[in-house]
């Protein structure tokens, strides 16, 4: 009896982790080919590896990230969909979208953060401004002219960032929201709207080809792909905060010992020399946090989000 007890509870245990993993996806609120798309391509590639299945990636664009969040939420499938998001879907959103719709707290359960990539204040090329205090000196002593700041989208961390940078340098931007960063990219480089606040493998490609300029490094270290440029703290405009990472969450009705099986499996795979290679190749630093940590990680980012949104009266119709 016992053995056939044995044998019965180690076939369910086959055909649940056959389920638990089958047709592995990872879900992305960007369209195909942008930074947040690249990274999840490269994780899904030795993440498949891992779990000895195949990882796809599917785009879900749009509203901030929520169309993506909510097809995670409700899918059918939880312990098989992973979501792979910014700061927007996860500790944005709430605080400046009173009818969202969703708790990430609620609704999602973190399996690990994954990448912190560098951000940058670019402005189209070519041009005579220096760097960012330079901008920052310029747009104090021009009071005639309006220096406007180009953004994803109200609430975006490029719109974030912006809001910050005001604060540290003192200094007042037009913001212009745009609906997704490539429209902004064909105005910044065509100069009809003054800078970008963005990730660096967003705008890597610009920066390459001569279109854009850096004129600072958002966060307390340089880069290794931008030799010589200084970052804001450098310059003298602090308190402008990184907010380019990335992390995986699934459903909250995942199971939990699913959720550790993907996060350690995310551990190993950013551990792999080819993984941290092609990450940092785009600016991308590996950046693996166990859950509980990413957890604490989440409230400490979603707090900072909504003291900054609260600060600056910052509303979806601003």
């Amino acid at each position: 009896m016992k053995k056939y007890l044995l044998l019965l509870y180690c076939l369910f245990q086959f055909v649940w982790s056959s389920q638990a993993f089958a047709q592995v996806k990872i879900i992305v609120a960007f369209p195909t080919g942008g930074p947040t798309d690249r990274i999840a391509r490269v994780l899904a590639e030795r993440l498949g590896a891992e779990l000895k299945q195949a990882v796809v990636v599917e785009n879900k664009p749009g509203a901030s990230g929520s169309i993506a969040a909510n097809y995670v939420i409700r899918s059918t499938s939880p312990n098989s969909v992973l979501f792979l998001s910014s700061a927007g879907a996860l500790t944005i959103n709430p605080a400046i979208d009173p009818k969202l719709g969703y708790d990430p707290v609620k609704d999602f359960k973190p399996v690990s953060l994954v990448t912190d990539t560098t951000s940058v204040l670019v402005v189209g090329a070519p041009t005579d401004l220096v760097d960012a205090a330079d901008l920052a000196a310029r747009i104090k002593k021009d009071s005639t002219r309006i220096y406007s700041a180009g953004s994803s989208g109200i609430g975006a961390t490029s719109h974030l960032s912006m809001e910050m940078f005001q604060e540290g340098a003192d200094v007042k931007i037009l913001h212009v929201p745009y609906k997704g960063a490539a429209a902004v990219f064909t105005d910044l480089v065509g100069k009809r709207v003054d800078m970008f606040f963005g990730d660096l493998p967003g705008v890597q490609s610009l920066i390459q080809a001569d279109k854009l300029k850096v004129l600072g490094i958002i966060g307390n270290q340089r880069s290794a792909l931008l030799p010589g440029v200084r970052t804001l703290a450098e310059q003298g405009i602090t308190g402008v905060i990184p907010t380019a990472w990335y992390g995986m969450v699934m459903a909250a009705s995942a199971d939990d010992t699913v959720i550790q099986t993907m996060s350690n499996a995310l551990e190993k795979s950013l551990k792999d020399p080819k993984v941290i290679s092609q990450l940092e190749a785009m600016g991308a630093m590996p950046m693996y946090q166990a859950t509980a940590e990413f957890q604490e990680f989440l409230k400490k980012d979603a707090g900072r989000w909504d003291a900054l949104i609260k600060r600056r009266n910052l509303k979806l119709d601003n």
